[in-house]
């Protein structure tokens, strides 16, 4: 008879996963000694270096592996690693020339997946500290900058480029660190109740509005995507790359895929995109012939008819919006100043957004591609304002006909009573 079976017991391993497992061991005794016993800016300082290492990685992975799968290509490895860092330092605005072609439209899918990096790696490594996350911003822009002066090295303008790096890179890492820290302390921000309700609902109400624009925006871009497939592998197919070398180039060309992202808001809001010397929006389709790039390909290409009803459903949008949050509204059309802070935050937003995702990927008619940043900031901004102004007069609207329906909307529950005589009150007659 067998002895029963501890449930301590662990299953029997091999020698492979043994040695993975006693390897992954002593890496979380190294990191639990090295947060303990350093100072507390290292562990902040480490976090942001490895930031800055595992973000060049997405871009260098790729570019070694179509260096290595290209045939007959003469490409070594210190080539292509100097390629993928100058590639990488697009997504910090640096900008880099491909044949004396300039190439300036940034990759925002570099810094944003650098800023989810960054969140975790302070969150994990760093102590929660304010100085270690100054450690963590510091260390990340000094690599980032450290890189720019090798890539560039003897360029005449590798001074404005470092520099532009470093900048860059402190206004990606500084707020990433700072979320991560927070999600580390479980800090509460209190200082938010002190700011005017007023002000927070139209903060609110924006980044609903934004953040319901880009999704809108995504999923356009999705299904032009599947439209144009054929374009796409038709453009993809002419570059003459084997299936390592296509799976490399296509996520090098989905971290453009945030840019396009406000390409289509701007081409949804009817504001358009400059695109080969010529206008794309949902009203009107560009007459020129749209270079045979793949990224390219994903881009809508249809106009007019339904498609111009566009800027329709982004007014809807923000009438949803409002009527998402139609319990923090209790003022009715005094609630309209509201409106104004979400439009004005909007607009902001969307001009930073689009003034990022304009710039150059080619010569003559591709020198400047994107949308027009103030076009593209107000129009969505008066169509978003205009829903939430008429959702906030419909709502308004009905509480009216409700208060009016019913007679004792308008009375206080808790109204006085009519008065009565006290015996204070009643005066005292003699006695007979």
């Amino acid at each position: 008879m067998t002895a029963p079976r501890s449930a301590n017991t662990q299953p029997a391993r091999g020698p492979v996963a043994a040695v993975a497992h006693s390897v992954s061991q002593a890496v979380n005794r190294a990191i639990s000694r090295v947060r303990t016993e350093s100072p507390g800016w290292l562990g902040g300082a480490l976090a942001g270096v490895q930031g800055a290492l595992f973000s060049l990685a997405l871009v260098l992975i790729p570019l070694w592996v179509i260096a290595a799968s290209a045939d007959g290509a003469q490409v070594s490895w210190g080539q292509a690693t100097g390629v993928a860092a100058r590639v990488w330092l697009t997504g910090f605005a640096v900008p880099w020339a491909v044949a004396e072609v300039p190439v300036t439209l940034i990759p925002l899918g570099i810094a944003a997946l650098t800023a989810l990096m960054l969140v975790q790696l302070a969150r994990r490594f760093a102590s929660p500290t304010w100085t270690a996350g100054a450690a963590a911003t510091v260390a990340f822009a000094g690599t980032v900058g450290l890189i720019a002066s090798i890539a560039w090295a003897g360029a005449d303008d590798v001074g404005s480029r470092v520099t532009r790096a470093v900048v860059v890179s402190c206004v990606v890492a500084a707020p990433a660190v700072a979320w991560g820290l927070v999600r580390q302390r479980g800090a509460v921000l209190a200082w938010l109740g002190r700011v005017p309700v007023m002000i927070r609902l139209g903060v609110r109400m924006s980044v609903a509005m934004v953040a319901g624009t880009v999704l809108l925006a995504a999923l356009t871009l999705m299904a032009s995507t599947v439209a144009g497939r054929h374009s796409l592998a038709d453009a993809a197919t002419s570059l003459g790359v084997d299936a390592a070398g296509g799976i490399a180039l296509a996520f090098l060309e989905t971290l453009y895929a945030p840019t396009l992202v406000v390409w289509v808001m701007s081409w949804l809001s009817g504001a358009g995109y400059v695109l080969g010397d010529v206008i794309a929006s949902s009203a009107e389709a560009p007459t020129s012939t749209i270079p045979a790039v793949p990224l390219l390909a994903t881009l809508p290409h249809a106009a007019g008819g339904i498609l111009a009803l566009s800027p329709l459903v982004i007014g809807l949008l923000g009438a949803l919006v409002v009527v998402a949050l139609r319990g923090r509204l209790t003022k009715g059309l005094r609630d309209l100043p509201s409106v104004g802070i979400a439009m004005a935050t909007v607009a902001v937003t969307i001009g930073v957004m689009s003034r990022v995702a304009r710039g150059a990927i080619g010569p003559g008619s591709l020198a400047v591609v994107g949308p027009e940043p103030l076009i593209a900031a107000l129009m969505p901004a008066l169509e978003l304002g205009t829903g939430a102004v008429l959702a906030v007069a419909l709502i308004e609207g009905v509480r009216a006909m409700r208060r009016t329906g019913d007679p004792k909307a308008g009375r206080s529950r808790t109204g006085s009573s009519p008065r009565r005589e006290t015996p204070v009150d009643t005066p005292a007659h003699p006695a007979e």
